[in-house]
């Protein structure tokens, strides 16, 4: 059997920022979804979401559908190697906080208080959450910059909220982190 062609649709960006709560942000990005992809659907087409710009000028996509056979409103975080968290899997990205915390433990409760803004969806302007904590992007030699670390961390929290909408969600990745 030969297998059909994949098409890719780039959908528009998707931006999440300043202060929302979570069920707003479950909204905006389903419902992006829902419009970007209402008339366009079918097996081999993909979408594709620009939805952070990265310090090292290239652009975090989400991608959906998200795994082999789902046909939710899953996806993906596109975690590129050049990110340095490997495939961008939650042990991966749980192994660079790790370095982190050993690298400059000081530094590393700055990073917990950007995270916990992101997990309390109080800042999802990751850049802003930057300029208020200014040395934290130069904190580290180990692993990601601050910056994409954040962004990947921000869209996988939305990813958990949307898949674990009736559980915990973005908590279980966050206590991890926490922990880590």
């Amino acid at each position: 059997m030969k297998k059909k062609d994949t098409t890719i649709i780039t959908g528009k960006m998707i931006e999440i920022k300043g202060s929302m709560a979570r069920h707003e942000i479950v909204r905006k990005v389903v419902n992006t979804f829902i419009d970007v992809e209402s008339q366009q659907r079918g097996k081999g087409i993909k979408f594709r979401y620009p939805v952070e710009n990265l310090s090292i000028g290239k652009q975090l996509f989400i991608f959906r559908p998200g795994g082999l056979n789902k046909w939710n409103f899953d996806f993906k975080v596109e975690v590129l190697k050049e990110f340095r968290l490997g495939k961008g899997s939650h042990d991966e990205i749980k192994f660079d906080f790790q370095n982190k915390k050993q690298e400059n433990p000081q530094k590393f409760s700055v990073l917990l208080h950007a995270l916990t803004a992101i997990y309390e969806c109080s800042e999802n302007d990751v850049d802003q959450l930057l300029e208020n904590y200014s040395d934290l992007q130069t904190s580290f030699e180990t692993g990601a910059r601050g910056d994409i670390l954040l962004k990947v961390i921000k869209w996988m929290f939305i990813m958990e909220d949307i898949v674990y909408w009736n559980y915990k969600g973005r908590a279980m990745l966050y206590n991890a982190l926490k922990e880590a």
